[in-house]
């Protein structure tokens, strides 16, 4: 399924890069699939490379949202800017998102 929208927004985080550009995570509201089997979460990392609208899956919304969370700590951990100490949120070492359990050493504890 390719997305060209987010849709309604359900929640916002705002990253700091370099010191001076923000990096924003947008948050769509989960929807059922048009086939009726499960539900989607579509997010959007905007600043930080490829804007390209994604989404995760889940067996019902709340999953859907909560893999979506670990997906966009996922895009987030392993970026560049990431790795360099370049990208931070509310001025701390942590991102603010979980990752997958294969990830976890990339997130600060």
């Amino acid at each position: 399924m390719k997305l060209t929208s987010v849709g309604p927004v359900m929640a916002t985080r705002e990253l700091t890069l370099s010191g001076n550009t923000t990096v924003s995570v947008v948050i769509g509201k989960p929807e059922p699939f048009p086939d009726g089997n499960g539900c989607y979460c579509p997010y959007q990392i905007r600043g930080l490379g490829s804007e390209r609208i994604s989404y995760a899956a889940g067996q019902d919304s709340i999953q859907a949202v909560m893999l979506a969370f670990k997906a966009i700590g996922a895009v987030l951990y392993t970026s560049q800017a990431a790795r360099d100490g370049l990208l931070t949120w509310n001025a701390g070492r942590t991102l603010g998102f979980p990752v997958p359990d294969s990830l976890r050493d990339l997130a600060p504890s």
